[in-house]
């Protein structure tokens, strides 16, 4: 688990992100108000991506902070009465001890996506291009179309590289498609 943790894309991970973007599957960047978490890794994927593009950085949508989980492997995290409890999907709103809550990032995410939609809306910019995390995808998802899943916010985490277009009517979400693959694909209620 490596979600506040610093860390390199690997290799692997750049050449897969520059082979989608070779295939022309993100989103055109013209216009567009363009935006990383400012951490390492959403840096060199941005730059695989669209390369040397001026963008913004905003630090709210920075991944979650599993506080001592930190960059512990799965079985070190189940060595914990807590890990198993989190893992096993016992608690719903989960605190990791020198981290975040669930709640807490929830909060920390959408409000600084409102942020940047409200302030996109008033300058006129019409597309709004992201890149985050699993977990910033994952939360803003569920936030914007909480009752379009089968109970499992989890389905919408997206494959490393992939992620979502969002439509959005007067600053709010109405659609929405994967691209690049992986996450819940075309919203059901648009089929």
């Amino acid at each position: 688990m490596y979600g506040a943790t610093e860390l390199p894309v690997t290799e692997t991970g750049l050449q897969e992100v520059a082979d989608l973007a070779a295939a022309g599957v993100y989103p055109d960047p013209d216009g567009a108000a363009l935006y990383t978490s400012g951490m390492i890794r959403t840096e060199q994927t941005f730059e695989a991506i669209y390369g040397d593009a001026e963008h913004a950085v905003a630090p709210l949508l920075r991944e979650i902070n599993v506080g001592i989980y930190e960059m512990m492997t799965i079985q070190e995290i189940l060595e914990h009465e807590f890990g198993r409890a989190w893992l096993g999907g016992e608690l719903e709103d989960p605190h990791f001890e020198g981290g975040e809550s669930f709640s807490g990032f929830r909060h920390r995410v959408n409000g600084g996506l409102r942020d940047i939609i409200q302030e996109c809306l008033e300058d006129e910019i019409e597309t709004i291009i992201t890149v985050v995390h699993g977990g910033t995808i994952t939360f803003t998802m569920d936030e914007f179309f909480p009752d379009r899943h089968s109970g499992d916010i989890w389905e919408w985490t997206p494959s490393p590289g992939c992620g979502y277009m969002v439509e959005l009517e007067d600053g709010r979400p109405v659609r929405w498609e994967t691209f690049g693959g992986g996450g819940m694909g075309i919203d059901p209620e648009d089929q």
